[in-house]
Order: C-alpha cells, then sequence, then structure tokens
C-alpha cells in the first residue's frame, strides 16, 4: 500500500499543485520581484475567494442554521403567548413536545447519513429546508398534544440532514484555520435574539387567528422559500460553484489541497465500513461523544424553557420575550470572539472551549444558588451568563472538521455527533419537571454537571490529540501543525486529496486542537 500511496503522490504533484494552478492564471513573470508579485497577487486571489465564499456559501448556511433554530426555539414562545392554555397540554406534555423532536431527528441520522454519499448537500437540504417549513405551518393548525406530538415528529425528522450537510460544506469550502469562525456563524444564536424580538413584535398583532399560530405560519413560509433557493443555487463544493470563475475553482481547490482536504459529496462516493470503524475505535471520537451529550442536555434546557425561567422571575409576557433576546446576544458575541482568537493563535480551540465554558458555569451556579424573589437582577445575570453555553461546541465541531478525513469517515462521524445530540435533547427536557416551575431546580441542576463535563472534556480531547501528534513526529511521519499546512515527502496535499486516506491512515496529518 506505501508504494501505490508514493506513487499517487507523486502524480498528483506532477499534474496538479497550488504553484501550478496560481501560475496559470497569474502568468510566470520575470525579474527579481517577480515571485514576490506573484506571491501578492496569489493572496490577493484567494481572498477575492474567501470572500465569494463567504457571500454565498456562508449566507445560505447561517440562514438555513437560524431558521432551523428559530422553529425550534419558537415553541417556547408560542408557550407564553397561549399555546399551552389553547391546547390544553397538561403536566409533562410541553416537555414532551421537546423531546418528541428528538425522536424524529433520531430517526432521520441514519437515512440522511446515507442520502449524504449519493446526493449533493445543496439539493438535500433544499428538499429538506421546504419540506420542513410546510410542516412548521402545519402547527398552527393544531389543538391539541397529539397533533403538536405528530407534526414535532416530522419536523425534526426533516431538519436531520441540516447538521451533517452543514459541516460537510464548511468542510468542503474553508481551510481548517477558517473553519472556526464559519462555524461560530453557523451554528449562530440569532435565532435566541430575534426570536424574542420577533414574538415581542406578533404579539402585538389583532388576527383572527391566536397570535402563537402566527409565530408557526411566518417562519414556516419563509423557511420553504430559502429552502427552494438552497436547491438551485447551493452548490457542493468549489468544483461545482456556479459564483467562481474556471480559474478560482482551481485555486479553491489548490488551497483547500494544502491542508491535506478532500471535497466529499462531489459525486456519489462508495461507502467504506472500515472508515466507520476506524472512527469508532478513536478515544477522541467518544470523547467528542460525551462533549455533544453533555451539550445537548444544555441547549435542550435553553431551548425550550429560557423564556420560561425568566417569566418565572416575575416579569410579563412582552417584557419577558424582549429580556430573553441579550442572552443569545452573548452568545454570538462570545462565539465570534473566541474564534476570531482561535483563528489569529494556531490550536488553542481546545483553550477557548474550556475558558468560554467556564462563564455558562458560572451562570448556572448563579440561577441554582440565588433567591429570586430578593435577588432577580442577580438571576437575570446568571441566565445571560448562560448565553456562552455554544462556544464549547462550536469549537469542536470546528475541531472535528478539521480533524476527520475519509469520504465516508467524514459523513459518518458527523451524523454520529447529530445522533449523540439528539439523544441529549429527548433526556434534557424531562430534568425541567413541570411540578417545579418557575424555577426548575432539578433541570438548572442538570446544566451545571453538563457545564463541568464539557470543560473536562476539553481539557481530555487537548491531551489526547497532543500525544497522538507526539507519537506521529516520533515515527517520523512528514507532518505541521494540526492548524497549519502539513508537508512530506511522501504525504504532500496533492496525494490527500487524490486518495481517499482517512486521518488515521494519512500519518503526515497532525491534529488540531
Amino acid at each position: 500500500m506505501g508504494s501505490s500511496i508514493t506513487s499517487a503522490g507523486k502524480e498528483a504533484r506532477e499534474s496538479m499543485t497550488p504553484k501550478d494552478d496560481f501560475s496559470a492564471h497569474e502568468g510566470k513573470g520575470e525579474g527579481p520581484d517577480a515571485g514576490v508579485s506573484l506571491a501578492s497577487s496569489n493572496r490577493a486571489l484567494e481572498r477575492k475567494i474567501v470572500m465569494k465564499t463567504d457571500a454565498v456559501i456562508l449566507t445560505f448556511v447561517t440562514l438555513i442554521a437560524f431558521l432551523m433554530f428559530l422553529d425550534k426555539n419558537c415553541l417556547a414562545y408560542a408557550n407564553i403567548l397561549g399555546m399551552k392554555v389553547d391546547t390544553h397540554l397538561q403536566g409533562q406534555e410541553y416537555s414532551w413536545l421537546g423531546s418528541i423532536f428528538y425522536f424524529g431527528y433520531l430517526t432521520g441520522m441514519p437515512v440522511s447519513a446515507f442520502l449524504i454519499t449519493k446526493v449533493p448537500v445543496g439539493r438535500l437540504l433544499g428538499v429538506a429546508a421546504s419540506l420542513w417549513g410546510v410542516v412548521m405551518m402545519c402547527m398552527a393548525a393544531c389543538n391539541n398534544f397529539a397533533g403538536l406530538a405528530t407534526v414535532r415528529f416530522f419536523l425534526g425528522l426533516l431538519e436531520s440532514p441540516a447538521f451533517p450537510s452543514a459541516m460537510i460544506l464548511i468542510g468542503n469550502f474553508w481551510k481548517r484555520s477558517e473553519q472556526p469562525l464559519r462555524i461560530a456563524l453557523w451554528y449562530n444564536t440569532f435565532a435566541g435574539i430575534f426570536g424574542g424580538l420577533l414574538a415581542f413584535a406578533i404579539n402585538t398583532l389583532h388576527g383572527h387567528l391566536a397570535n402563537w399560530r402566527y409565530l408557526f405560519l411566518i417562519y414556516g413560509s419563509v423557511t420553504v422559500l430559502l429552502g427552494i433557493l438552497a436547491f438551485f443555487f447551493l452548490p457542493v463544493s468549489p468544483a461545482t460553484a456556479w459564483f467562481l470563475t474556471p480559474t478560482e475553482k482551481q485555486v479553491a481547490i489548490a488551497r483547500l489541497a494544502d491542508t491535506q482536504q478532500k471535497n466529499n459529496n462531489d459525486r456519489p462516493s462508495e461507502f467504506k465500513l472500515y472508515q466507520c470503524l476506524e472512527a469508532l475505535r478513536s478515544i477522541k471520537f467518544w470523547v467528542m461523544i460525551l462533549l455533544v451529550l453533555a451539550q445537548g442536555i444544555t441547549a435542550a434546557g435553553i431551548t425550550n424553557f429560557n423564556p420560561l425561567i425568566i417569566k418565572g422571575f416575575g416579569f410579563s409576557t412582552q417584557r419577558t420575550n424582549l429580556l430573553a433576546a441579550p442572552q443569545a446576544a452573548v452568545g454570538i458575541v462570545a462565539q465570534v470572539a473566541l474564534s476570531l482568537l482561535a483563528y489569529f493563535i494556531p490550536n488553542s480551540r481546545c483553550f477557548w472551549w474550556i475558558v468560554g465554558t467556564m462563564p455558562a458555569l458560572a451562570g448556572a451556579i448563579v440561577i441554582h444558588s440565588v433567591d429570586v424573589n430578593t435577588q432577580r437582577p442577580v438571576a437575570l445575570g446568571g441566565v445571560y451568563l448562560m448565553g456562552f453555553y455554544n462556544v464549547a461546541f462550536v469549537m469542536a465541531m470546528a475541531i472535528i472538521t478539521a480533524n476527520t478525513r475519509g469520504s465516508t469517515k467524514r459523513p459518518f462521524v458527523n451524523a454520529s455527533m447529530g445522533v449523540a445530540l439528539s439523544v441529549a435533547e429527548i433526556v434534557g427536557p424531562q430534568f425541567f419537571r413541570q411540578s417545579q416551575a418557575p424555577y426548575y431546580q432539578l433541570g438548572i441542576w442538570a446544566l451545571v454537571v453538563s457545564y463541568a463535563v464539557m470543560i473536562a472534556t476539553g481539557g481530555l480531547y487537548w491531551l489526547i490529540a497532543v500525544m497522538e501528534n507526539k507519537i506521529r513526529d516520533r515515527n517520523g511521519g512528514g507532518g505541521g501543525d494540526g492548524d497549519g499546512v502539513v508537508a512530506g515527502e511522501d504525504h504532500d496535499a496533492s496525494m490527500a486529496m487524490d486518495v481517499d486516506l482517512t486521518d488515521g491512515e494519512n500519518k503526515a496529518h497532525r491534529f488540531s486542537y
């Protein structure tokens, strides 16, 4: 196998290297300043490509994620706008509506993992978003728990391709060093910011329907429109990007070759079981599963109960809608700021993963400890500190995208994270007992424990990645740091792009942390 890989690498170097693509665009140049001029021109062209990619691909995935999270968040706002009363929900039925969504999501994950290897993710996302928008509008027609539960199940089923598809797109279009910021913007908390503001605005309507029903009708119709646009205009990789010129496509592909990234989903690929087994044998994989389980519990609590917790502090419905927004604003600022630091400081993602979770842990402890009747502003401050809850997940997803190679392994790992997340979000709402409303002592305690687990997994992953990199260095595999260009005589970027190697097989690969 070693000799065949070496031959593939040599042939790839001769046929196409990043240098060849760049020089083809800019000309050879002559004189002592030609190299500097070419390098400057290369960087300018690459910046142009990144800007175009951000404008199209990042906009699409961010809007899809925004609507996906908005569709889930609006259940809590619909509840405080009167859904619980109008549909006669009793006991734990509202909590079960939060869990049932993820039964559907979990059911759809194996199908999504298979479809991603066979169908271009742009088409898959477009169809899924359009259908879940239609289902979302059906929520407005429900009058009892059975109807709401049925619709929530199918909503989860249809949203299941969104998470792994977005991870594939981010891995296909951006370098590893560029991915944390894009993931921070994609896995955003904009829904939390605008969800409360939109709920406030919709609650001022005086139509023929109850105001909570308008939430679902408006959000669902916008989702259908975006799904149709994604179906026609969301490409899979730089090779199929309609917004790039032929030369820009070559350069975009070449710049990803520098980080040994192989685009997934350019065309149907063979399912390789051994790549899935390689993931299952990795300690890093199970550390990430544990992190996602803990994060899923926190996300379930915040998504489904944050407005209810704030309303339990004694605020009116309209004021609750407004006071819920700052927590999400804290979240997006934290995610973007720490992702920028991760971009400029190589291999610092686990550090920010840990540091970024500490304020969320402090916030949960504050809410759990203070008397909200006498220290309401302090308790509200604790709610806002919990806006940091997404930082660890954003850093972890960037690490997974950077560290996972293989045409089957990447979709499998992404789907596995989705399964773990759905399991956690099934369990998470059940910690919030109706009998403990509006303070939900057990639920807040579950958040405290989950944040502690998230901090511990960050340190453990950091240790494992550093140790594995040192082992590869001692064994003589060519390579660089986890965030940089990986080099090696027989393990160069072109070989990694042309041969479907996993991160385990490609010994030149160094793990990001």
